[in-house]
């Protein structure tokens, strides 16, 4: 009776903790719809770059960068451009949601111009609540996908984190890999080769060097014995132990 009680305990336990981990994020309606404006304004004018001073009032200051309206309408923004296809955007899933923060995922799709050489991208896009609205304060690439009836070629986060101006829309790579160029081992001989030359000279010249030395001392001896005063024996003036 004990187990089965612990074991009831357990389950009910179980049961209330569930719903928890499973309840996805909840958004209200109102911000489900005020996402779908703001995104609908972000994309069709940021991200395809169509009249860019539109998206201005959906942005956060940090994704502004600073900028007047004025400026952020030239285009030179920090927003991944695309030529998405549609006008509304209000297919995402949401990946968190906090006080401050909504995450979402969205995916774009090419217009029919570019579908031969684009596919899909999975976009990140993080927002943020001010005054009724929602804010887009980032958006960035999380995985792109090879065109329709091409391979697959996929780059995900990490390819744009490593490149962030890695706009190749799922076309090969025209990069050349950066991978060092390995060193053929015949040039690693001419250092070597010099040292050794370096070396044979030097010695070649200590032992010209030494020969002519050799040379110098035998002359100067030579004279030294030539030179020498060659007097006979005087036998009546040497000293008596020395006379002959």
């Amino acid at each position: 009776m004990r187990g089965l009680a612990i074991l009831a305990a357990c389950v009910a336990a179980f049961a209330c903790a569930a719903p928890a981990f499973a309840a996805p994020p909840h958004l209200a309606p109102s911000d489900r719809a005020a996402i779908n404006r703001t995104l609908d304004i972000f994309v069709n004018h940021a991200v395809k770059r169509k009249n860019v001073g539109a998206a201005y009032d959906v942005v956060t200051p940090t994704l502004k960068g600073g900028m007047t309206q004025a400026q952020f309408a030239r285009g030179d923004i920090g927003v991944y451009p695309y030529p998405a296809a549609g006008h509304s955007f209000h297919q995402w899933n949401i990946q968190y949601r906090t006080r401050d923060e909504v995450a979402i995922e969205l995916i774009l799709s090419p217009t029919k111009r570019h579908r031969a050489t684009l596919g899909q991208i999975l976009f990140h896009v993080y927002l943020q609540p001010s005054h009724g609205k929602w804010l887009v304060d980032e958006f960035m690439p999380g995985a792109t996908f090879a065109p329709i009836g091409k391979p697959g070629v996929v780059q995900a986060a990490r390819d744009f984190q490593a490149n962030p101006s890695a706009q190749t829309y799922n076309r090969a790579n025209k990069v050349k890999p950066t991978n060092p160029t390995r060193v053929s081992a015949k040039f690693a001989l001419v250092p070597f080769g010099v040292i050794l030359l370096v070396m044979l000279v030097l010695a070649g010249r200590a032992i010209a060097e030494n020969v002519r030395f050799r040379r110098l001392a035998a002359a100067h001896t030579r004279s030294m014995e030539s030179s020498r005063l060659s007097m006979p024996h005087d036998g009546a003036r040497a000293r008596t132990r020395n006379r002959p």
